[in-house]
């Protein structure tokens, strides 16, 4: 069965290890509880209280699991914009040259 994470709030039993995989870039919300994560590349485990969240970072897996009983939400981390300019500008100037009269 799968799941849309992000669009759910999952209540986490003690002692019962939830797997993320592929989570770089995900932030993790705590929304009741206590909550432990460890994510394979970053330093040092984290815990999380009701109302705390963590970016994941590393792109490797990742282990959250509730100290006593926890609710999590997931949210997608926010993407920069890339700025085009630079790459438009360019094209344009390509353009441009291929179509400047030939000067005889």
């Amino acid at each position: 069965m799968d799941q849309d994470l992000y669009n759910n709030e999952l209540c986490l039993a003690d002692n019962v290890p939830f797997r993320l995989l592929s989570a770089k870039g995900m932030r993790v919300i705590c929304t009741a509880g206590v909550l432990w994560l460890t994510v394979e590349g970053e330093a040092g485990d984290i815990i999380l209280t009701a109302g705390e969240s963590h970016l994941v970072r590393g792109r490797g897996l990742a282990l959250l699991e509730a100290i006593g009983t926890g609710r999590v939400r997931f949210e997608r981390a926010a993407r920069p914009r890339r700025d085009l300019r630079p790459r438009l500008v360019a094209l344009l100037l390509r353009k441009r040259r291929a179509w400047a009269p030939i000067s005889c």
